[in-house]
């Protein structure tokens, strides 16, 4: 468990510098994402393995603040910037000051995931114990008057995990498991913790994951995780993307393309429509007719990520608040003469261009794009590839389905819309 911080002092120098000015260090950033503070310092770990727990999601951007200076965070207000903070620090030393500014974070709604060792953290602070649910004690010390020993660690076991709350937002999808981690014995849990996780490990404590409320935010606390062993276990994976979402108050992405057949999905006019080698594919008919492929749900406010290539020349897109061929939006894939533009550009049936990217070059021809389309009541915004080519406000359609189209027209005849992704992230409604 324990380790030495001379390592991350290199890093610290930097990334802090940056956080201090109100610059960020941050992976994937994208409309609506949620934002996660991830503090570390005080203990080594398996740097590489253990980020890649952060990279790769649609909802999901991390910015690291490292100790001796990540908690400066609480009162320089930068941690107002984010919506979850996740602890892989252990760490003592923390001022008054910083202490109101984690505590009132975590008032106004904001979220905590706390991960293996920062259990450790704070030994002297007796809130963080209420805040975080548990605490590893350091040495032989008393808790609500209750005399308690010294807690253990035993590293390189095999564990099997029992998931006591299957219905649990956090343990969606999770049944039990089996771990290679390290063992935490004699660790003290608050009885009102409401726990997740449990072991039957000689070398370990019963209770290994629980959440609890602290004023309108969550916290939530995963004993396991000690290095890549753990990282690379996907119950492990999963277990922290969730309790992000969770703790951030945030729904788990939907994947409506399932890189195996067409369920969830519906045809309208005689294109045709395969699932080759995990890509969705659409072309004209024989007859060079079109359609269209829609989802059998429908959709209000979300946040939803494309990815797609075509084969010029190409007329087609995204359906979007689709209800019907006269009341839906579409993110076109296309070149267009009269007026000039290009794919990103934003077209409603009736209005036809709401906005149009006249910029060529942010259009992949020959690879993959990829649209990330922002809906929140009567605003749309859309980014192709990472640049924002729309935003605009409009009432035409304010729900319906996601869908594809292949255009009509003999000079389509030849092309073919690629798909290989298709998330959708509900958002609540204001």
């Amino acid at each position: 468990m324990m380790g030495s911080t001379n390592s991350l002092f290199i890093r610290a120098g930097m990334v802090l510098c940056l956080l201090l000015l109100g610059l960020t260090v941050s992976y994937g950033a994208a409309p609506g994402k949620i934002r996660v503070l991830l503090f570390t310092g005080g203990h080594d770990f398996e740097q590489d393995a253990f980020y890649q727990l952060f990279q790769g999601h649609d909802d999901i951007e991390y910015t690291e603040v490292i100790q001796p200076r990540a908690n400066d965070a609480f009162t320089n207000g930068a941690v107002q910037r984010y919506d979850v903070l996740v602890f892989y620090d252990m760490w003592q030393p923390i001022s008054e000051s910083q202490k109101q500014g984690l505590m009132q974070f975590l008032k106004d709604g904001g979220g905590l995931v706390g991960l293996h060792h920062c259990l450790a953290s704070y030994q002297d602070w007796p809130e963080f114990l209420n805040i975080l649910g548990g605490k590893y004690l350091l040495e032989n010390g008393t808790i609500d008057g209750k005399a308690y020993g010294a807690s253990k660690y035993k590293h390189d076991e095999e564990m099997n995990i029992s998931v006591v709350d299957k219905n649990h937002f956090i343990t969606q999808g999770i049944e039990d498991f089996q771990i290679h981690d390290e063992t935490y014995g004699d660790f003290y849990t608050k009885p009102d913790a409401h726990v997740l996780l449990k072991t039957d490990h000689p070398n370990s404590s019963l209770n290994l994951a629980w959440t609890q409320n602290y004023g309108k935010g969550r916290s939530v606390y995963i004993q396991l995780g000690h290095d890549h062993l753990a990282y690379e276990n996907p119950n492990y994976r999963r277990l922290v993307t969730q309790a992000i979402r969770w703790a951030a108050q945030r729904p788990n992405p939907i994947s409506l393309f399932n890189n195996n057949d067409l369920t969830g999905w519906e045809a309208e006019g005689n294109a045709v429509w395969t699932v080759e080698d995990g890509i969705l594919i659409g072309k004209q008919n024989e007859n060079e007719e079109p359609g269209d492929l829609l989802t059998k749900e429908s959709y209000r406010d979300f946040i939803l990520t494309v990815e797609f290539k075509v084969q010029w020349p190409a007329n087609t897109g995204v359906w979007f608040r689709y209800q019907n061929a006269d009341k839906a939006y579409q993110a076109d894939i296309l070149e267009w003469k009269n007026p000039v533009c290009w794919t990103g550009t934003l077209y409603c049936p009736g209005k036809m261009f709401l906005s149009m990217n006249e910029n060529e070059k942010l259009v992949k021809k020959d690879d993959w794009n990829t649209f990330v389309i922002h809906c929140q009541g009567d605003h749309l915004i859309t980014y192709l590839n990472g640049t924002k080519v729309s935003d605009v406000f409009d009432k035409s359609s304010d729900q319906g389905k996601v869908g594809f189209q292949v255009h009509a027209g003999s000079e389509f005849k030849d092309m073919a819309v690629l798909i290989r992704k298709v998330v959708l992230i509900p958002e609540a409604e204001d």
